[in-house]
């Protein structure tokens, strides 16, 4: 473990940076949040969000009551400092160009664990026209974790979140998975108000 590592440890840094982020939202973006009754207080869990700007990580990682790990370009572990806060916040690297089996096995084993890791269903920030990949259904079949549909947008200068009911996924083949990307992608739709 590095010094940057070290001085970052998640043990710390992420309860801090969860009470420092969500003050600054609730303060200065008015950060709104319904439906967290559905996210399971315990036991393994995928959170499946849509994405649509850079802030949707933390307004989502502290708009929960748990800790929430994403994934995060492999890119932005190319330099120590950044690396080092990305891992106190207890993300790891991904890369986004090729079926990275590591990263992978990495999320499969923090659900084991009974930790909840959140995922972008559309990979990448749009303006929710992409189409839904298999990344959360496979994980949710995979760790046997229930899948948390969960919308962000804006309106104004405020931040809102909401989460939907919790889905247990169903049958392990691809077909399976491709129906609850399908229900996920209808699910987080409907979730934000005004979407036809």
């Amino acid at each position: 473990m590095t010094l940057l590592e070290r001085i970052f440890s998640p043990r710390w840094f992420m309860p801090t940076a969860i009470v420092l982020v969500r003050t600054y939202l609730k303060l200065f973006t008015g950060l709104r949040v319904q439906g967290l009754e559905n996210v399971p207080k315990s036991g393994a869990a995928v959170v499946a969000c849509n994405h649509v700007s850079a802030w949707d990580p933390p307004v989502v990682g502290v708009a929960i009551d748990r800790k929430l790990e994403f994934m995060a370009k492999k890119e932005l572990f190319e330099r120590p400092f950044v690396a080092a806060v990305l891992r106190g916040l207890r993300a790891f690297p991904v890369d986004r160009e090729r079926n990275d089996i590591g990263a992978i096995k990495e999320a499969l084993r923090r659900l084991k664990a009974g930790r909840v890791i959140g995922i972008f269903i559309q990979g990448t920030r749009n303006e929710g026209d992409a189409a839904a990949l298999d990344g959360a259904a496979y994980l949710a079949q995979r760790a046997d974790a229930v899948v948390v549909p969960t919308a962000i947008w804006r309106q104004g200068r405020a931040f809102h979140v909401r989460f939907g009911e919790v889905i247990s996924p169903s049958g392990s083949d691809r077909e399976d998975m491709k129906l609850l990307t399908s229900r996920l992608a209808a699910e987080i739709k409907a979730l934000v108000p005004g979407t036809p």
